[in-house]
């Protein structure tokens, strides 16, 4: 092929082949989702044959040998970086990708843009399993914590050791781009999204592509496979208008720009045609949207609440704020909150009870104005769950301001909390503070986690409850039987497993309450008009039944689960914890929640609970429902010190020596008698 010929890029197609030829390459997910995370579901193309999907890969295979790359932001990767034996013989868009995501709903989000633009083009998305024969690695990355970040890296160098192509994306090459371990690593950053597909094809030719710039926010009408058939999650903005010393996201993500309520609400008409069941609206801080362009969260809300369908079976979850904006639009936002097809679930970040504390991370909000904000909510939103964060140990942090939080935290019994250690990230201003002693940061994380374990807030807001709406989703847990749904309020509800009820709104009555959920009792079915139908359950249906919300189009051999984070490899693969509750395990920044033992683990505690993250949300932390380790009301206070002793914590290593040294000379002594 001629070295100088030019494959178009996502644009120059998009502009010949029109929109709705584009519309039509967007691809969904469909099929069971567990939350052991067993074998991922196959993808579902939308609203487009799989032949004809395969005859216009064919003509870009055969039309494509070079990239539309500026030759500035190419170099060759002959540095003794290994790459497949593929690479000499090199055909654009015959080759295989994984992708591995860290951190919130918006990397999220943004991995199923690349995913879905990568397939659009020919490529195969693999899944965690197929990894290693994967000829790309495609890594999204999160800046937030230390762990993340070191993990991420880790798996750079192992992907590049194996001789994979690898392109790196996210937070944290974008906020540094001179971070050791990715010299030899071609970047996507987080503005140019839309020309994965470039940087893609370069790596396997064997160059390096960084592309780093800031520009116009990527488009929301590209290709996407989603993480989940039925989740749409739609980023609002980018950036933010706050200061945190402690933050890198901002140097990463930059100053707020907003989509305009159109383009939103026409990504959101899109996706429920697609049938999905919820629209996640997803941002940095999505109570500051569109102050940049002169709208407000209010105004977006009540035009995508215009939208819904009418029949009550599409559910909008709006994500994280910070007071500051929260607080101007209170009673509108009250309102949006109190719509049917509005989930009361907010996620609303304290950090610290204490003002000098808030004050050095540069909040820009008191904690009084917090207690406002839940105070107002939870007065004039019926069962509402408010989630929150907390920064254990953050610099210049007194035992008095300490007492502080803990002193909120009782108070406010929240259902959701992300329990954090301060973690100084370079370049930030609070990296330069001086730091509380390890250890008095980790008993704190102890004690905050201990308090928090300790509350059953659902035995106070859901026993007993009867003819609770619940929304179904694609959720399943294999080993226990249950299909997993969300009332209102967004409390998991776990449900005897029926795989016709995907997708579908029912009524449950509440029959047990744990910790991290309730157990329910289907009775009956919407009907979608308006309509109930009583249930029966015989048997559940057929395992990776079709979902109510089916969606038309032939089935090809593409998976989801690789755009969130499996089980086992959540931070890279293993546990950073060092201390017994869990404090300093990561796992909590990835998407979703880990879940590899059939017990509440430290790996599901409150310290690890991420909601919707940068944000740090994702759903809420997965916990048995059943079996020895069922977190019952009756046994909440027993589960953490058995699981975490099950799990080969510290203390549990300890407690199996001491029974050993103990029981040995018993056990020698029996025999010798015997």
């Amino acid at each position: 092929m001629p070295h100088d010929a030019v494959v178009p890029t996502p644009a120059q197609v998009a502009q010949k082949l029109g929109a709705s030829e584009i519309e039509d390459m967007e691809d969904m997910l469909h099929g069971v989702e567990s939350l052991e995370r067993p074998a991922p579901p196959p993808l579902v193309l939308n609203r487009v044959s799989a032949a004809n999907a395969q005859r216009r890969r064919r003509r870009r295979r055969r039309s494509a040998s070079a990239i539309a790359v500026s030759p500035s932001d190419i170099a060759s990767a002959s540095n003794g970086v290994p790459l497949s034996e593929h690479a000499s013989s090199y055909c654009p868009g015959t080759q295989s990708v994984w992708v591995r995501t860290f951190g919130c709903s918006h990397n999220v989000s943004d991995s199923e843009y690349m995913a879905g633009m990568l397939d659009s083009y020919g490529y195969t998305i693999v899944a965690d399993k197929d990894k290693a024969a994967a000829d790309l690695w495609l890594i999204n990355s999160c800046t937030v914590k230390d762990p993340s970040q070191s993990a991420f890296v880790n798996l750079v160098a192992k992907g590049r050791a194996q001789g994979k192509g690898v392109v790196v994306a996210g937070c944290v090459p974008q906020g540094d781009e001179k971070l050791k371990g990715l010299e030899a690593t071609s970047v996507v950053g987080v503005a140019q999204i839309d020309r994965v597909v470039e940087v893609v094809e370069e790596t396997l030719k064997g160059n390096i592509v960084r592309l780093l710039e800031k520009k116009e926010l990527p488009r929301l009408d590209l290709p996407k496979i989603r993480r989940d058939s039925l989740v749409e999650i739609i980023p609002l903005s980018t950036g933010c208008l706050g200061a945190c010393t402690y933050c890198k996201t901002k140097h990463a993500r930059g100053h707020l720009g907003s989509y305009a309520i159109d383009a939103l609400v026409d990504r959101a008409n899109a996706a429920i045609k697609d049938g999905v069941r919820e629209i996640w609206l997803s941002s940095e801080d999505t109570g500051a949207y569109g102050r940049d362009i002169g709208e407000s969260l209010p105004s977006l809300l009540r035009a995508l609440i215009a939208l819904l369908p009418v029949d009550g079976g599409v559910m909008l979850r709006v994500g994280m704020t910070n007071p500051p904006f929260i607080l101007d639009h209170l009673d509108a936002i009250a309102d949006c909150l109190n719509h049917p097809q509005v989930f009361s679930f907010l996620h609303v970040p304290v950090q610290s009870a204490s003002d000098a504390v808030l004050g050095r991370m540069n909040r820009e909000y008191t904690c009084a104005e917090f207690c406002r904000v839940v105070d107002f909510l939870r007065r004039r939103v019926p069962d509402i769950v408010i989630a929150t964060d907390i920064i254990c140990g953050f610099p210049g942090e007194t035992d008095e301001d300490w007492q502080e939080t803990l002193d909120l935290c009782a108070r406010y019994e929240f259902p959701i909390l992300n329990i954090s250690q301060f973690y100084p990230r370079p370049g930030t201003p609070a990296a330069h503070m001086k730091r509380v002693d390890t250890k008095i940061v980790k008993n704190r994380s102890r004690e905050l986690t201990k308090l928090f374990e300790a509350q059953l807030p659902y035995l106070r807001m859901m026993a007993g409850r009867k003819d609770l709406r619940v929304l179904i989703g694609n959720e399943v847990s294999e080993k226990h039987g249950q299909s997993v749904g969300h009332t209102k309020g967004y409390v998991k509800v776990l449900i005897k497993r029926d795989d016709r009820l995907k997708g579908r709104m029912v009524r449950v009555d509440i029959t047990e309450t744990a910790k991290w959920h309730v157990l329910a009792k289907v009775v009956a079915v919407e009907d979608g008009k308006g309509g109930i139908q009583p249930y029966t359950y015989d048997g559940g249906g057929a395992v990776g039944a079709q979902p109510a919300a089916a969606v038309l189009g032939a089935t090809v051999e593409h998976y989801s689960s690789h755009i969130g984070t499996s089980s086992n490899e959540c931070c890279g693969g293993g546990c950073q914890s060092e201390s017994a509750d869990g404090s300093d395990c990561d796992h909590g920044t990835c998407f979703t929640a880990p879940f590899s033992h059939p017990a509440s683990s430290h790996h599901a505690t409150a310290v690890d609970a991420r909601i919707e993250a940068p944000e740090h949300v994702n759903s809420e932390p997965i916990q048995s429902p059943t079996g020895a380790h069922a977190v019952t009301t009756a046994a909440v206070g027993r589960r953490s010190y058995l699981c975490r002793t099950c799990c080969g914590t510290f203390e549990g290593r300890v407690l199996v020596l001491l029974l050993a040294m103990l029981l040995g000379p018993v056990v020698a002594w029996l025999a010798s008698s015997s």
